[in-house]
């Protein structure tokens, strides 16, 4: 989404270079800049210059003496002039090497018995009273060993030889992937995830994203993919490099993996495969119809810049900058026009911006703001506010983003939590009229409801799926993403805590 003027109010916003916008109004501005690595070596403020791995953005807000971007300017009338687009050059990820005909892994791997479900899950109060049952996990075949340099992916799917980008396959999104790609199956998990949880209530995830572990127990596909060695222009977006599908052992990333493929490179991350099984898999977003950068293709993020711990096991988070961004715009099962849904993401609450818009949900396919949507927001922005200083979880419905409340977007929640913890959960729920925002803290303490209530719009949902950026690709925050998923229907309190205390059982940062 991006900020919007009305004739009676003026927002003036300041983070640490100078940003001005106009909120809650029909004309459109620039959101400010924070959006990329400004060229010279300057970093345009309220992004963070990615300094060991990602890609750094380039053609954004260019200082031409080598200081830092002011980030787009308001005319002395209080009407945005729309921001300053970029004219610098490429900058590219450099580092990697291009495989021609794909990366070849020797001796195949056998699966072990795949994992069993124990029970299924029954949820007290929700939609569905009993429970799913459990339907015996998958089983691998074990697999061949295939000859002559073929390997067999993990669970019994034999790659032949790696799959190798036939000239160059362009991604959903604008990415140019040329190389090869090395694959990597999972294992599943042996236990519910926040999707069995949902599933049992009657309200299914249809797109379900994770760097860090399994969310739907049966799922034994890659998480993501790695990139190593691409680069990006500002007329192609993202090419060049090898791949590696980064795959599940126990449940959890299999980071071994990733460390091993992405030594003595760049590793970007390519891919966000869909566990919900409808394969909405993310990859970065194309230009949208707003000015400046976010009329450019989007970068990738960084797949290093930020490991943790979960429950013993090393794994790596989507590290965020300005200018990063992932959407499918040809999604399959999401919600649309007035259909009930809900989201829930977990993020870094130590590293959120305070720009447009670092979303994650249901957005239009059209990459413009001519309608309504319904992605969760996080970071603090120039419209609603909560308690304290932030960043809080909010609803970005287009024209603005709530905190709360069924009036004007810039009303301040008491009752909507600042979230700066390193582990912070959030929930957007939408039905007809209605809309929730649900928020906690992974590591300690309760989920809390920050508003339940009336809704300021009638629902226009678009069906497409974006992360890091708003509706028309508004890339001027930044943020970092654990986990998440959207969901068909609205689940019951019950079913939203009994996700929460999933999550906070799973072991983030232990």
């Amino acid at each position: 989404m991006h900020a919007r003027l009305n004739s009676s109010v003026l927002c003036l916003v300041i983070p640490s270079s100078i940003a001005l916008c106009g909120c809650g109004s029909e004309s459109s501005s620039n959101n400010g800049g924070s959006g990329g690595a400004a060229a010279g070596g300057a970093t345009a403020s309220g992004g963070t210059t990615m300094t060991a791995g990602g890609v750094t953005a380039t053609g954004g807000f260019t200082s031409t003496t080598g200081g830092m971007s002011s980030g787009g300017t308001t005319s002395a009338g209080g009407s945005p002039t729309g921001g300053v687009t970029a004219a610098g050059g490429s900058n590219p990820i450099t580092g990697g090497t291009t495989s021609a005909g794909g990366a070849i892994v020797t001796g195949g791997t056998t699966s072990v018995g795949g994992g069993t479900e124990a029970g299924g899950t029954t949820v007290s109060g929700g939609r569905s009273s009993g429970g799913r049952s459990g339907r015996g996990g998958a089983t691998a075949t074990g697999g061949t060993t295939a000859t002559g340099g073929g390997t067999t992916a993990t669970g019994g799917t034999t790659a032949a030889g790696g799959s190798t980008a036939d000239g160059g396959s362009t991604a959903a999104g604008g990415s140019t992937e040329t190389g090869g790609t090395t694959s990597q199956g999972g294992g599943g998990s042996d236990q519910d995830g926040p999707c069995d949880i949902y599933a049992a209530a009657n309200t299914p995830c249809v797109a379900a994203y994770a760097m860090s572990r399994v969310l739907l127990k049966s799922y034994t596909g890659p998480l993501y993919q790695v990139r190593k060695g691409g680069s990006w222009n500002k007329s192609s977006g993202m090419s060049g490099g090898t791949f590696q599908d980064i795959g599940s052992k126990d449940g959890y990333a299999d980071s071994a993996t990733q460390d091993s493929f992405c030594s003595g490179g760049t590793c970007t991350v390519s891919v966000l495969y869909d566990q919900s099984g409808k394969k909405n898999d993310l990859k970065a977003a194309p230009g949208g119809c707003y000015t400046g950068t976010a009329s450019e293709p989007d970068s990738e993020g960084s797949a290093t810049k930020k490991s943790f711990n979960i429950n013993g096991h090393k794994v790596y988070a989507l590290y965020m900058d300005a200018h990063n961004g992932y959407r499918n715009n040809a999604c399959t099962g999401i919600p649309t026009k007035n259909t009930d849904d809900s989201v829930y993401v977990v993020a870094d609450g130590t590293h959120a911006g305070a720009a447009c818009c670092w979303d994650f949900g249901n957005m239009w396919p059209d990459n413009c703001n001519q309608h309504t949507m319904n992605p969760i927001f996080f970071g603090t922005g120039y419209w609603g506010s909560g308690a304290g200083s932030g960043p809080w979880f909010m609803g970005d419905f287009e024209g603005g983003v709530w905190a709360g409340g069924n009036g004007g977007s810039n009303q301040n929640n008491p009752n909507n939590p600042s979230m700066k913890v390193e582990f912070a959960f959030g929930i957007l729920s939408t039905s007809s009229g209605q809309y929730a925002i649900k928020a906690g803290d992974v590591k300690s303490g309760d989920l809390k409801t920050a508003y339940d209530g009336a809704s300021p719009k009638q629902w226009d949902k678009g069906g497409a799926v974006a992360l890091g950026i708003g509706g028309d690709n508004s890339n001027s925050s930044f943020g970092t993403f654990y986990e998440g998923a959207l969901l068909t229907g609205r689940p019951s309190d019950e079913t939203d805590t009994a996700v929460f205390k999933n999550v906070q059982a799973a072991g983030y940062g232990k």
